[in-house]
Protein backbone atom coordinates (compact mmCIF):
# COMPACT_ATOMS: atom_id res chain seq x y z
CA UNK A 1 0.00 0.00 0.00
CA UNK A 2 1.16 3.53 -0.69
CA UNK A 3 2.71 5.06 2.52
CA UNK A 4 0.75 8.25 1.97
CA UNK A 5 -2.52 6.37 1.79
CA UNK A 6 -1.53 4.30 4.83
CA UNK A 7 -0.79 7.49 6.79
CA UNK A 8 -4.04 9.11 5.69
CA UNK A 9 -5.96 6.02 6.73
CA UNK A 10 -4.26 6.06 10.09
CA UNK A 11 -5.53 9.59 10.83
CA UNK A 12 -9.10 9.08 9.66
CA UNK A 13 -11.42 10.79 12.21
CA UNK A 14 -13.55 7.69 12.55
CA UNK A 15 -10.51 5.55 13.35
CA UNK A 16 -8.81 8.08 15.69
CA UNK A 17 -11.92 8.97 17.68
CA UNK A 18 -12.99 5.32 17.87
CA UNK A 19 -9.61 4.32 19.30
CA UNK A 20 -9.42 7.21 21.77
CA UNK A 21 -13.11 7.35 22.63
CA UNK A 22 -12.52 7.88 26.36
CA UNK A 23 -10.44 10.95 25.61
CA UNK A 24 -13.27 12.32 23.49
CA UNK A 25 -15.82 11.56 26.21
CA UNK A 26 -13.62 13.23 28.81
CA UNK A 27 -13.32 16.38 26.67
CA UNK A 28 -17.04 16.55 26.07
CA UNK A 29 -18.24 15.83 29.61
CA UNK A 30 -15.79 15.65 32.50
CA UNK A 31 -13.43 18.47 31.50
CA UNK A 32 -16.16 21.11 30.86
CA UNK A 33 -17.83 20.17 34.12
CA UNK A 34 -14.56 20.52 36.03
CA UNK A 35 -13.78 23.87 34.41
CA UNK A 36 -17.30 25.12 35.08
CA UNK A 37 -17.18 24.16 38.76
CA UNK A 38 -13.72 25.72 39.18
CA UNK A 39 -14.74 28.91 37.38
CA UNK A 40 -17.94 29.18 39.42
CA UNK A 41 -16.06 28.81 42.70
CA UNK A 42 -13.56 31.48 41.66
CA UNK A 43 -16.39 33.71 40.42
CA UNK A 44 -18.30 33.59 43.69
CA UNK A 45 -15.39 33.56 46.12
CA UNK A 46 -13.14 36.19 44.50
CA UNK A 47 -14.15 39.65 45.75
CA UNK A 48 -14.89 42.31 43.17
CA UNK A 49 -12.37 45.11 42.76
CA UNK A 50 -13.26 48.69 41.95
CA UNK A 51 -11.14 51.23 40.12
CA UNK A 52 -10.97 54.99 40.59
CA UNK A 53 -9.08 57.29 38.25
CA UNK A 54 -7.60 60.77 38.74
CA UNK A 55 -6.10 62.94 35.99
CA UNK A 56 -3.78 65.77 36.97
CA UNK A 57 -1.09 68.04 35.57
CA UNK A 58 2.40 68.05 37.05
CA UNK A 59 4.17 71.44 37.22
CA UNK A 60 7.25 70.51 39.20
CA UNK A 61 10.89 70.28 38.19
CA UNK A 62 10.90 66.54 37.54
CA UNK A 63 10.09 64.80 34.28
CA UNK A 64 6.63 63.30 33.89
CA UNK A 65 8.07 59.78 34.07
CA UNK A 66 9.88 60.57 37.32
CA UNK A 67 6.74 62.12 38.81
CA UNK A 68 4.66 59.10 37.77
CA UNK A 69 7.17 56.74 39.38
CA UNK A 70 7.16 58.88 42.53
CA UNK A 71 3.41 58.33 42.88
CA UNK A 72 4.08 54.69 43.79
CA UNK A 73 6.94 55.45 46.18
CA UNK A 74 6.73 54.95 49.93
CA UNK A 75 7.41 58.65 50.59
CA UNK A 76 4.22 59.68 48.78
CA UNK A 77 1.96 56.74 49.65
CA UNK A 78 2.81 56.95 53.36
CA UNK A 79 1.60 60.56 53.39
CA UNK A 80 -1.69 59.51 51.82
CA UNK A 81 -2.04 56.68 54.35
CA UNK A 82 -1.50 59.10 57.22
CA UNK A 83 -3.88 61.73 55.88
CA UNK A 84 -6.66 59.18 55.26
CA UNK A 85 -6.01 57.25 58.51
CA UNK A 86 -5.96 54.01 56.55
CA UNK A 87 -4.19 52.08 59.28
CA UNK A 88 -7.42 52.35 61.29
CA UNK A 89 -9.82 51.96 58.36
CA UNK A 90 -8.12 48.88 56.89
CA UNK A 91 -6.61 47.54 60.15
CA UNK A 92 -3.15 47.09 58.67
CA UNK A 93 0.25 48.53 59.45
CA UNK A 94 1.65 51.34 57.33
CA UNK A 95 4.39 49.28 55.67
CA UNK A 96 2.00 46.56 54.51
CA UNK A 97 -0.52 49.14 53.31
CA UNK A 98 2.18 50.94 51.35
CA UNK A 99 3.13 47.74 49.52
CA UNK A 100 -0.51 46.85 48.78
CA UNK A 101 -1.37 50.32 47.46
CA UNK A 102 1.79 50.45 45.34
CA UNK A 103 0.85 47.14 43.67
CA UNK A 104 -2.75 48.27 43.13
CA UNK A 105 -1.77 51.62 41.57
CA UNK A 106 -1.10 52.22 37.90
CA UNK A 107 0.09 55.39 36.17
CA UNK A 108 -0.13 56.54 32.57
CA UNK A 109 1.80 59.50 31.18
CA UNK A 110 0.65 61.59 28.20
CA UNK A 111 3.66 63.65 27.02
CA UNK A 112 1.55 65.54 24.48
CA UNK A 113 -0.67 67.13 27.12
CA UNK A 114 1.61 66.83 30.15
CA UNK A 115 -1.08 64.90 32.01
CA UNK A 116 -0.63 61.97 34.38
CA UNK A 117 -3.46 59.48 34.92
CA UNK A 118 -3.52 57.56 38.19
CA UNK A 119 -5.62 54.41 38.61
CA UNK A 120 -6.21 52.82 42.00
CA UNK A 121 -7.92 49.40 42.11
CA UNK A 122 -9.08 47.98 45.45
CA UNK A 123 -11.85 45.85 46.88
CA UNK A 124 -13.01 48.75 49.07
CA UNK A 125 -14.50 51.17 46.57
CA UNK A 126 -14.54 54.17 48.94
CA UNK A 127 -10.87 53.75 49.81
CA UNK A 128 -9.98 53.41 46.11
CA UNK A 129 -11.68 56.74 45.43
CA UNK A 130 -10.08 58.43 48.43
CA UNK A 131 -6.62 57.22 47.46
CA UNK A 132 -7.02 58.34 43.86
CA UNK A 133 -7.84 61.80 45.18
CA UNK A 134 -5.23 61.89 47.97
CA UNK A 135 -2.11 60.46 46.29
CA UNK A 136 -1.70 63.41 43.86
CA UNK A 137 -2.15 65.76 46.80
CA UNK A 138 0.46 63.79 48.72
CA UNK A 139 2.82 64.16 45.77
CA UNK A 140 2.26 67.92 45.83
CA UNK A 141 2.90 68.06 49.58
CA UNK A 142 6.05 65.95 49.22
CA UNK A 143 7.43 68.18 46.45
CA UNK A 144 6.60 71.33 48.42
CA UNK A 145 8.29 69.93 51.52
CA UNK A 146 11.45 69.19 49.54
CA UNK A 147 11.39 72.69 48.08
CA UNK A 148 10.83 74.18 51.54
CA UNK A 149 13.81 72.27 52.92
CA UNK A 150 16.02 73.45 50.08
CA UNK A 151 14.90 77.07 50.49
CA UNK A 152 15.33 76.78 54.25
CA UNK A 153 18.93 75.69 53.78
CA UNK A 154 19.58 78.70 51.55
CA UNK A 155 17.84 81.03 54.02
CA UNK A 156 19.86 79.71 56.93
CA UNK A 157 23.09 80.12 54.96
CA UNK A 158 22.13 83.69 54.03
CA UNK A 159 21.31 84.57 57.64
CA UNK A 160 24.64 83.13 58.80
CA UNK A 161 26.38 85.19 56.14
CA UNK A 162 24.53 88.32 57.34
CA UNK A 163 25.66 87.70 60.92
CA UNK A 164 29.27 87.16 59.88
CA UNK A 165 29.14 90.20 57.60
CA UNK A 166 27.76 92.41 60.35
CA UNK A 167 30.55 91.33 62.67
CA UNK A 168 33.10 92.04 59.98
CA UNK A 169 31.55 95.44 59.17
CA UNK A 170 31.51 96.32 62.86
CA UNK A 171 35.19 95.45 63.17
CA UNK A 172 36.01 97.52 60.07
CA UNK A 173 34.05 100.47 61.46
CA UNK A 174 35.94 100.28 64.77
CA UNK A 175 39.28 100.19 62.92
CA UNK A 176 38.26 103.23 60.92
CA UNK A 177 37.07 105.07 64.04
CA UNK A 178 40.38 104.43 65.83
CA UNK A 179 42.33 105.63 62.82
CA UNK A 180 40.25 108.80 62.57
CA UNK A 181 40.71 109.46 66.31
CA UNK A 182 44.46 109.29 65.87
CA UNK A 183 44.97 110.92 62.49
CA UNK A 184 41.81 112.95 62.11
CA UNK A 185 39.17 112.83 59.42
CA UNK A 186 41.53 114.41 56.92
CA UNK A 187 45.17 113.44 57.43
CA UNK A 188 47.88 115.99 56.75
CA UNK A 189 50.30 113.72 54.91
CA UNK A 190 49.30 111.71 51.78
CA UNK A 191 50.34 108.33 53.23
CA UNK A 192 48.08 108.68 56.26
CA UNK A 193 45.22 109.82 53.98
CA UNK A 194 45.67 106.72 51.85
CA UNK A 195 45.40 104.58 54.97
CA UNK A 196 42.21 106.37 55.97
CA UNK A 197 40.71 105.95 52.48
CA UNK A 198 41.59 102.25 52.45
CA UNK A 199 40.01 101.66 55.85
CA UNK A 200 36.90 103.58 54.85
CA UNK A 201 36.64 101.53 51.60
CA UNK A 202 36.91 98.20 53.46
CA UNK A 203 34.17 99.27 55.83
CA UNK A 204 31.90 100.28 52.92
CA UNK A 205 32.55 96.99 51.09
CA UNK A 206 31.74 95.06 54.25
CA UNK A 207 28.45 96.95 54.51
CA UNK A 208 27.61 96.19 50.89
CA UNK A 209 28.26 92.48 51.47
CA UNK A 210 25.90 92.58 54.43
CA UNK A 211 23.26 94.20 52.26
CA UNK A 212 23.71 91.50 49.59
CA UNK A 213 23.32 88.73 52.13
CA UNK A 214 20.21 90.38 53.54
CA UNK A 215 18.75 90.63 50.07
CA UNK A 216 19.35 86.94 49.46
CA UNK A 217 17.72 86.13 52.78
CA UNK A 218 14.70 88.26 51.88
CA UNK A 219 14.44 86.51 48.50
CA UNK A 220 14.47 83.13 50.24
CA UNK A 221 11.73 84.27 52.62
CA UNK A 222 9.56 85.48 49.73
CA UNK A 223 10.14 82.25 47.84
CA UNK A 224 9.28 80.21 50.91
CA UNK A 225 6.05 82.13 51.51
CA UNK A 226 5.01 81.88 47.84
CA UNK A 227 5.58 78.19 47.20
CA UNK A 228 3.39 77.28 44.23
CA UNK A 229 1.55 74.04 43.70
CA UNK A 230 3.18 71.31 41.67
CA UNK A 231 -0.04 69.39 40.99
CA UNK A 232 -3.21 70.68 39.34
CA UNK A 233 -6.16 68.27 39.46
CA UNK A 234 -8.20 68.13 36.24
CA UNK A 235 -10.69 65.39 37.13
CA UNK A 236 -11.94 64.44 40.56
CA UNK A 237 -12.03 60.65 41.04
CA UNK A 238 -15.32 58.83 41.43
CA UNK A 239 -16.22 55.24 42.28
CA UNK A 240 -16.52 53.01 39.22
CA UNK A 241 -20.00 51.62 38.80
CA UNK A 242 -18.88 48.23 37.49
CA UNK A 243 -16.24 46.06 39.16
CA UNK A 244 -12.97 45.63 37.34
CA UNK A 245 -10.05 43.28 37.71
CA UNK A 246 -8.63 40.07 36.31
CA UNK A 247 -11.80 37.91 36.46
CA UNK A 248 -14.40 40.22 37.93
CA UNK A 249 -15.79 41.23 34.54
CA UNK A 250 -16.49 37.60 33.49
CA UNK A 251 -20.12 36.51 33.68
CA UNK A 252 -21.49 33.03 34.31
CA UNK A 253 -22.45 32.73 30.65
CA UNK A 254 -18.87 33.45 29.65
CA UNK A 255 -17.62 30.85 32.15
CA UNK A 256 -19.96 28.23 30.62
CA UNK A 257 -18.92 29.13 27.08
CA UNK A 258 -15.24 29.01 28.00
CA UNK A 259 -15.62 25.61 29.68
CA UNK A 260 -17.44 24.12 26.69
CA UNK A 261 -14.95 25.61 24.23
CA UNK A 262 -11.94 24.24 26.06
CA UNK A 263 -13.59 20.83 26.39
CA UNK A 264 -14.45 20.72 22.69
CA UNK A 265 -10.94 21.72 21.69
CA UNK A 266 -9.58 19.02 24.01
CA UNK A 267 -11.89 16.38 22.53
CA UNK A 268 -10.94 17.30 18.96
CA UNK A 269 -7.19 17.81 19.31
CA UNK A 270 -5.93 15.49 22.05
CA UNK A 271 -6.91 12.21 20.30
CA UNK A 272 -4.81 13.20 17.29
CA UNK A 273 -1.87 14.05 19.53
CA UNK A 274 -2.18 10.70 21.28
CA UNK A 275 -2.44 8.91 17.95
CA UNK A 276 0.68 10.68 16.78
CA UNK A 277 2.56 9.80 19.96
CA UNK A 278 1.25 6.23 20.35
CA UNK A 279 0.45 4.76 16.94
CA UNK A 280 -1.64 1.56 16.93
CA UNK A 281 -0.43 -1.82 15.64
CA UNK A 282 -1.76 -2.69 12.18
CA UNK A 283 -2.62 -6.25 11.13
CA UNK A 284 -0.57 -7.62 8.23
CA UNK A 285 -2.50 -8.22 4.99
CA UNK A 286 -2.87 -11.87 3.86
CA UNK A 287 -0.58 -13.05 1.05
CA UNK A 288 -2.37 -13.20 -2.29
CA UNK A 289 -3.14 -16.79 -3.42
CA UNK A 290 -2.33 -18.43 -0.08
CA UNK A 291 -5.97 -19.38 0.60
CA UNK A 292 -6.57 -20.85 -2.85
CA UNK A 293 -3.43 -22.96 -2.74
CA UNK A 294 -4.34 -24.25 0.72
CA UNK A 295 -7.85 -25.07 -0.43
CA UNK A 296 -6.63 -26.91 -3.52
CA UNK A 297 -4.15 -28.92 -1.48
CA UNK A 298 -6.77 -30.03 1.00
CA UNK A 299 -9.13 -31.10 -1.82
CA UNK A 300 -6.42 -33.16 -3.52
CA UNK A 301 -5.62 -35.00 -0.31
CA UNK A 302 -9.28 -35.75 0.26
CA UNK A 303 -9.65 -37.33 -3.22
CA UNK A 304 -6.67 -39.51 -2.66
CA UNK A 305 -8.02 -40.75 0.65
CA UNK A 306 -11.36 -41.72 -0.90
CA UNK A 307 -9.76 -43.38 -3.93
Amino acid sequence: MNPKKRLAGRFLPSRVYARWKWTVRTGLSALPLLLFVTGSVVFYLTPSRYESTAVFEYLGKRTLQEAAALLKSHNVISRAITNLELTKRMEMDSESLSRVISKCSRTTVDPATGMIKLRVELVEKDIARDLAAEIPQALDAYERSLAAVEIGVRLEAALDAVARGEDEASAKRQDLARMISVRGDQAADPVSQLDLDAARGEWERANRRVLDHRERADDARRELSALGRTVVIHSQPSISENPTGRNSGETMLEIIARSLGIGLAYALAVPYLLELAFPGRRRSAPVKGAWSESAEGSGFEAVRANG
